[in-house]
């Protein structure tokens, strides 16, 4: 029984519980829960470490809970048990926005404010995270996912026969034998394709959109709009670097804020300012010290979580 099985099988419990639990009159996804759980003895595992589970948190009172879920969360197995049951209470089959439900820290792997991070997966498919970004990481004999659940990701895919899927809170995107990025937001996902293509989904059963090399495709949960091209540096993040012709200065700003901790703040005279160039996300004292070389600006800084960018007096 390997840990990836046990993950695996936790996860599909959970969501068995899920369903089972908003449908509990519904015979065809009882028919369907007992047929996985007749499948696999690992199956019958993962069910009755759930049972155990619950029976637990049902039988102590809430503080005490609290405390064994605390202990639990330092126990390798017990943690891998938590998180499969918060993914699946969070998780409808139906639903792309249940993945976001589960606590960031829950994540296979994530990055924290200012840090990326590069992986190479099993089926040796690349795999960047960007600052402030999280992700989980499911594959089995049939298809490979991975959940963006917050932030940006770069991936360039293996070749391996099964799908490779990136799920967001607003859909999916099959790539096709492909390297892109995907970037989730509040209101939407970004997806800018760089090398060969992607399919875009974002209602289940409903049409996909065809996303070339050299196209983006800006999607929320309406209706998929036309890909339109993109600016190929934004990919540059992954170097580290912010590749910029003619932004705005408080768009600048913005993107620079997603790199460091505390706050930037712009004064209106100046937010219309136009600036290029390459500047360092790994450093963003120095990008902020370059801009004040190449704009009338002046940078207020009385501490590294306070910033204030304004004109020069």
């Amino acid at each position: 029984m390997s840990p990836a099985g046990q993950r695996l099988a936790l996860r599909d419990a959970a969501q068995w519980h899920a369903r089972l639990g908003a449908a509990p009159e519904c015979l065809h996804t009882r028919d369907q829960w007992q047929a996985w759980h007749q499948q696999d003895a690992l199956h019958q595992w993962a069910w009755q470490q759930l049972e155990n589970f619950r029976a637990e948190l049902c039988g102590v009172p809430s503080g005490l809970a609290r405390r064994t879920l605390a202990t639990d969360l330092a126990q390798p197995a017990r943690r891998t048990l938590l998180k499969g049951l918060v993914l699946g209470l969070g998780v409808s089959g139906l639903s792309w926005t249940g993945y976001r439900q589960a606590p960031l820290w829950l994540a296979d792997q994530r990055t924290a404010t200012g840090e990326r991070r590069n992986l190479t997966l099993e089926d040796g498919t690349r795999l960047t995270l960007n600052t402030a970004s999280a992700v989980d990481i499911r594959f089995d004999e049939r298809q490979r996912l991975i959940i963006l659940r917050a932030g940006e990701i770069l991936l360039e895919t293996g070749k391996d026969p099964r799908p490779l899927k990136v799920r967001s809170a607003h859909g999916e995107i099959r790539a096709l034998g492909t390297r892109f990025s995907v970037r989730q937001q509040d209101a939407l996902t970004e997806v800018d394709v760089l090398e060969h293509a992607v399919a875009v989904r974002n209602q289940p059963g409903g049409a996909e959109v065809r996303v070339e090399a050299g196209m983006g495709l800006r999607f929320g949960l309406g209706p998929l709009p036309s890909p339109q091209p993109f600016d190929p540096n934004r990919a540059e993040w992954a170097h580290g670097r912010l590749v910029i012709d003619g932004w705005r200065l408080d768009d600048v700003l913005e993107e620079l804020q997603r790199y460091r901790p505390g706050v930037i703040t712009c004064a209106d005279a100046v937010a219309h300012l136009r600036v290029s160039g390459a500047y360092p996300l790994d450093d963003t004292d120095r990008a902020l010290a370059a801009l004040a070389q190449v704009l009338p600006i002046h940078i207020d800084q009385r501490s590294r979580y306070w910033v204030r960018v304004r004109g020069l007096a």
